[in-house]
């Protein structure tokens, strides 16, 4: 009963030493000191790697599994195989196109300029009342 106390009360601790040392200061660090501050400031990401090394997985997964179908049911086999392969190539691909859409959007927000403070626009001048008959001018009073 008191171990899973201790373990919380040390994550809870740690998770805060953590983030008062290296995720809300800027990275002044070096070394190994720089390289978990910016891991733990998602300065890298390494999702994108890791779908790549999934998605070898699954198709790897697929193939073998197909093999072993083929002995029992050589349509569903062959169906995993084919359907089960572009399913998994449409999933990952749509993946890792939102992170291709992110990527460049970043590059774009960088190249943009700085927002410039909001200025109040000038006021539009106002046409010149007009004399006519239904809206006669009065007289110039000295």
């Amino acid at each position: 009963m008191i171990l899973p106390i201790l373990a919380l009360l040390l994550i809870l601790a740690g998770g805060i030493a953590l983030y008062t040392l290296f995720v809300r200061k800027p990275n002044h660090y070096h070394g190994a000191a720089a390289k978990l501050h910016d891991f733990l400031n998602f300065r890298h990401a390494y999702t994108e790697g890791l779908l790549k090394i999934l998605y070898c997985m699954t198709v790897a997964a697929l193939a073998v599994y197909s093999v072993i179908l083929l002995f029992f049911h050589f349509f569903w086999a062959i169906l995993l195989f084919i359907i089960g392969n572009i399913a998994a190539r449409l999933g990952y691909e749509f993946i890792m196109m939102l992170f291709s859409m992110h990527r460049t959007l970043r590059s774009i927000d960088r190249k943009m300029p700085e927002p410039q403070p909001f200025e109040q626009p000038a006021p539009a001048p106002q046409p010149e009342p007009q004399n006519t008959p239904e809206n006669p001018l009065p007289p110039d009073q000295p």
